[in-house]
């Protein structure tokens, strides 16, 4: 369908301002979905994890990004989380060995969220409560002979917590495209309950997470 000529002048007339904005995207008034992946550092800290110290852990799980208004989005996760910590163990017959403690838990964060919402590259931060859920418990103990390992009710070892519970804080930079996005954060979770009956044992970990969104 051809527009009429004093349509199309006028049209051709108007100044760059008065046309769509084709740049930058705007902020999102939609939800949006995602999926995120990264590695963590995690120790077991309190007035009793005296010697414990950090191991290697990760971070993998889904998302849903709320939009409320202005620069806030509410952002609930799903997460597998591998989380614990080592510490020097002695052996019977004399000597010592590294004891690692590896918990595996089902995470449920909700963030809330605090973002640039135009612009192509945007910072943001975020914090908020996780409840966990322990779905793994698994001791290795590495020594100079063959390692040994057990699950934590096998080894009849102090009894953990099937329930966790943390805070969570963070920030990062997202990269927005019209109908995606990608970012780079890095988050640190602290524990508030005992992962342990009768002693002060509590998860920590910082991560490094990339997470896509569209």
């Amino acid at each position: 369908m051809r527009l009429p000529r004093l349509q199309l002048c006028i049209l051709l007339l108007l100044p760059p301002a008065a046309l769509p904005a084709q740049g930058a995207p705007g902020p999102r008034s939609r939800a949006e979905v995602g999926a995120e992946v990264g590695y963590s550092r995690t120790t077991l800290g309190g007035p009793d994890a005296e010697g414990l110290r950090s191991r290697q852990g990760a971070i993998t799980g889904l998302f849903v990004q709320v939009p409320l208004g202005g620069p806030l989005s509410l952002r609930p996760e799903l997460l597998f989380a591998l989380k614990g910590g080592r510490a020097q163990a002695t052996i019977e017959g004399g000597g010592t060995a590294q004891l690692d403690i590896e918990l595996a838990y089902l995470e449920l964060p909700l963030l809330l969220r605090v973002g640039v919402p135009r612009g192509r590259f945007r910072p943001m931060l975020f914090g908020g409560p996780a409840g966990a859920l322990q779905i793994g418990c698994d001791l290795q103990l590495i020594g100079p002979d063959q390692p040994f390992r057990s699950t934590c009710d096998a080894a009849e070892f102090a009894v953990f917590r099937q329930f966790d519970f943390a805070f969570v804080v963070g920030g990062g930079i997202e990269v927005r495209w019209p109908r995606s996005a990608l970012s780079l954060e890095g988050r640190y979770t602290s524990g508030v309950r005992s992962v342990l009956d009768g002693f002060d044992v509590r998860n920590r970990g910082f991560g490094v997470v990339l997470a896509l969104t569209f």
